[in-house]
């Protein structure tokens, strides 16, 4: 909630909002404009990029992400000997 942030949470909320705005593109992928000359605004998905930005210039703790980053850093909790015995296809590999 941005009553409860503190300055650093809340620029990184406002900047991870902003990361929301942009231009729609048409089918080749230009710019486009509505009738008046006026650029036609869209509102766009989560993106990694963002992400990266917010955290570079806010850290993981002000951005709420603190658990993604240790669960990067971290060995994956299923190794790949285990996925591939489970799939049928690629216990062929293995073999």
């Amino acid at each position: 909630m941005p009553s409860q942030c503190g300055d650093a949470e809340f620029c990184a909320l406002v900047e991870h909002e902003l990361y929301h705005c942009g231009q729609e593109r048409d089918m080749f992928g230009q710019p486009k404009f509505r009738r008046s000359g006026l650029p036609a605004f869209a509102i766009k998905g989560h993106d990694v990029e963002q992400f990266v930005g917010v955290v570079r210039r806010y850290g993981a703790d002000a951005t709420g992400v603190r658990e993604m980053v240790d669960a990067a850093k971290a060995a994956p909790e299923i190794a790949n000997v285990s996925i591939a015995q489970a799939c049928g296809t690629c216990r062929l590999r293995v073999a």
